[in-house]
């Protein structure tokens, strides 16, 4: 037996035996992929003879079965039929659940991040573990941890929100359930985009970045920190963008000096799909595609996708000129085949049907999808206690283009959004200009042309998902005795579609009206936000607001559910309407969720995990604005001071971060600091009581906070330090404990060291950042430098002394 099959020798003895038996064609193999895109599963002899180090995931089919038959004949091939029998690493999105036909599809990210909760996004992780490893597939393009400040970006959907500490948090929980406690049956996570990919000039996609190294480290570093040092990531996709006049594909102090230098990270990096290419088109820093992967891989990149253009055989070209070390090759390859040992794949690269039967169409994941969806729903405003809803309304209306739409459902990157990328592209008549390159061209008739979606696509996702239901089916099944009626009105474009006149009938009509608004998540000319589908207005696609106007002006009870991946910007909607609810894309099991959360089953408590602009005017605006900047700065010291901020406007959000209603209230009381001066290496212990004093039962989710009152370098007015979600009955009341790291004050001061100074600093305990219920102040004793690999990321948290 070869050194490197025996699985008692380490992984390091199995890597260098393995190594010195490859030729250079086969080490070019590791580091690069291919997709097939073909009706049938190909012959690997024919695109890959020598072997190949990752596939992207055949995952459209009829069935799950053609989808394992897929993996297994490509592994089969691999290990049977090449010389050294190196199994692939084949990697699928699952942000929301795993890409893959008959696989289940959660809440996208942003609603995700609306539930404050890490358990829940842990148990979530895990079932999509499960779901992938059985297939086969062993390496998750997700989470994506890009912090999200430009809702004209139209990635959004994808992201945990705003807030460096929430999306480390969500995340960390995210890799760790993916990855699992044993990697062997683990999937290996993919944080992306590495890094301010969220934060592009214009919100133009793959953008330049503006963000300075300080905020880069601070701020847009924190969340892959935060998974290297807790959870133990294993990859990392580098982001589209340039940082500072360097393309991040070919910044060797982008991927080397702070990824693997300043951070730590010791797992392989993937260039996302045709990044590598924009060296050469649009960057222009490379005159031929050999260059680029010159470039690329000695910068720190270890894999190319989707295939083999830069990283090819032509580099022994370089090697044997002197422009390319083949060290530089090896460590790529040496990186790829220890994480491949690691994962166990080498002794069973093959997927199991019958266990992946096992894990499919499980009620108890359905539950789990409820959950989920349900604990994101954020309720805006309810004025008048509108809602709850009263279960013997006798005739109800539910309008708008999310009314009776099964895609409203899901996001981009989900395998909804796979299903109507793909079909409207056939539709559109797109061929693939390469094998495997997957490039959907928006080719509009007129400037911001957004075309209505197929009908044969809501079908399509109807027939794979049977227990999904649009709202209007859900509801007709909550309320058997009332009488339900839909119309859409309009179309998630904002065009109209000729049937305003039937929705505002109906409407008029009815006891109470459910108005759907928002757009539509996915890719290409069907959406209004998605990938590379941004846009100049932050607002409701085209008419819904006309619409909504005449809606208002029948003078019915009327919710708002607002379905999109960015939330509600409107502000006559947002003054108008009584009872506002932000639905996001919340899953299959979304629509039985919402109905329990109207009717008062549940009570809502998700929590924005952003902030809203009112209008697009005043962006970029966040909470954790830095003090002299932004709606935080507005009225402070000056020459002109106007505290509105704007001369026609206010520069004060439409909803702060953390903002959440529930039907129930909350009382915070009884703040206790254990120790107020403190040294940098005590931990900070805080508790409070928190009572459901209304009569409902709820949840609330109480946001811990800190903001340093004097520091050496211009600090943000205030930053989350930690959450928890705590569930109450009726005048039920619980003991809520902090535990805080001081590193978690940590900057980086003017010498770019990370630093805890001496000084105060407040604590501040709220609903919201702008609805700060208690407060107290810590005294720092002396100031001291800390490690930034190791510092406090977000707080820890027990209720009734026990760890949440």
């Amino acid at each position: 037996m070869e050194r490197y099959r025996d699985k008692t020798l380490s992984t390091e003895e199995r890597v260098d035996d393995l190594m010195n038996q490859m030729t250079f064609e086969e080490k070019i193999d590791q580091i690069t992929c291919l997709v097939t895109i073909t009706d049938e599963i190909p012959d690997f002899s024919e695109y890959i003879p020598g072997g190949i180090g990752h596939v992207g995931a055949f995952t459209v089919a009829d069935n799950v079965e053609t989808i394992v038959e897929y993996a297994d004949r490509l592994q089969r091939y691999l290990v049977n039929e090449t010389r050294l029998g190196i199994p692939a690493l084949i990697h699928c999105e699952a942000s929301a659940g795993a890409q893959f036909t008959e696989a289940n599809v959660f809440p996208s990210a942003i609603a995700q991040a609306s539930t404050f909760d890490v358990k829940l996004i842990r148990e979530m992780a895990d079932v999509i573990r499960k779901q992938m490893y059985y297939v086969g597939f062993r390496q998750a393009l997700s989470p994506v941890v890009d912090i999200s400040r430009d809702p004209r970006w139209g990635r959004i959907t994808e992201t945990y929100g705003e807030d460096a500490a929430l999306t480390s948090a969500m995340a960390s929980a995210f890799i760790s359930g993916i990855q699992g406690s044993n990697l062997s049956e683990g999937i290996l996570a993919t944080a992306k985009h590495f890094a301010g990919h969220g934060v592009t000039e214009g919100g133009l996609n793959m953008g330049r970045n503006i963000v300075s190294e300080r905020d880069m480290l601070e701020i847009h570093c924190k969340p892959f920190q935060c998974a290297i040092t807790e959870a133990g990531l294993e990859s990392v996709m580098n982001s589209y963008c340039s940082v500072n006049g360097e393309p991040i594909v070919g910044s060797k102090k982008m991927l080397t000096d702070i990824l693997r230098g300043e951070l730590g990270f010791t797992g392989f990096v993937v260039s996302d799909y045709l990044a590598l290419d924009r060296l050469v088109d649009p960057f222009a820093v490379s005159e031929t595609f050999e260059e680029a992967g010159i470039r690329a891989i000695q910068a720190g990149l270890d894999v190319e996708y989707p295939r083999p253009k830069g990283f090819s055989y032509n580099l022994k070209n370089a090697v044997n000129e002197g422009r390319l070390l083949l060290d530089t090759i090896d460590q790529a390859v040496r990186r790829v085949l220890t994480e491949k040992f690691k994962l166990g794949l080498f002794e069973n690269p093959f997927p199991n049907l019958p266990k992946l039967k096992e894990c499919l169409h499980l009620k108890s994941t359905d539950q789990l999808n409820e959950k989920i969806a349900a604990a994101s729903f954020t309720l805006l405003k309810n004025e008048n206690d509108l809602l709850p809803l009263s279960n013997d309304i006798k005739r109800i209306a539910i309008i708008g283009p999310h009314a009776d739409n099964i895609r409203s459902l899901f996001g981009t990157f989900s395998y909804p959004a796979v299903l109507d990328m793909t079909m409207t592209r056939e539709e559109d008549g797109q061929e693939f200009e390469e094998p495997g390159l997957i490039v959907y061209d928006i080719e509009q008739k007129y400037k911001g042309e957004i075309r209505e979606v197929s009908p044969r696509i809501n079908k399509k996702i109807q027939k794979e998902f049977p227990n999904s239901k649009t709202l209007y089916k859900a509801l007709q099944e909550y309320l058997p005795n009332a009488e339900v009626k839909c119309a859409k009105g309009i179309s998630c474009s904002g065009e109209e579609i000729g049937g305003e006149n039937e929705a505002l009938r109906i409407a008029a009509e009815a006891d109470i009206v459910l108005l759907t608004l928002g757009g539509k998540n996915g890719w290409g000319i069907t959406s209004t936000v998605g990938e590379g589908v941004d846009s100049t207005t932050i607002d409701l696609p085209g008419k819904q607001e006309k619409f909504a106007r005449k809606i208002y002006d029948l003078h019915k009870k009327t919710v708002v559910l607002h379905y999109d991946g960015r939330p509600l910007s409107n502000e006559f909607v947002a003054s108008h309407f009584d009872a506002i609810m932000e639905v996001w894309q919340p899953g299959e099991m979304g629509s039985q969720a919402l109905c329990k959360v109207l009717f008062g089953e549940i009570s809502p408590s998700g929590h924005l995990p952003l902030t809203v602009a009112k209008n697009v005017g005043q962006l970029p605006v966040y909470y954790g604005l830095p003090r002299g900047s932004g709606y935080v700065s507005a009225g402070h010291t000056g020459m002109i001071r106007n505290r509105n901020g704007y001369i026609n406007d206010t520069a004060e959000p439409l909803y702060y971060f953390g903002h959440g209603l529930s039907y129930t209230t909350f009382e915070y009381e009884n703040l206790r600091v254990e120790e107020k001066n403190i040294h940098v290496e005590d931990t900070i212990k805080l508790s409070f009581t928190v009572q459901n004093t209304g009569e409902f039962e709820g949840t609330e989710i109480v946001q811990l906070y800190f903001a340093d009152r004097v520091a050496s370098m211009v600090r943000p007015t205030m930053e989350l330090a930690g959450f928890a979600r705590v569930r109450l009955e009726k005048k039920e009341k619980k003991n809520v404990t902090f535990e805080i790291n001081p590193s978690q004050f940590a900057f980086l001061d003017e010498n770019m060291k990370w630093v805890v100074e001496k000084g105060e600093f407040d604590i501040l305990i709220g609903s919201s950042c702008n609805k700060i219920m208690l407060q107290s102040k810590v005294n720092v004793l002396e100031s001291e430098q800390v490690e930034g690999r190791t510092r406090g990321f977000y707080a820890k948290v027990y209720i009734d002394g026990r760890e949440a």
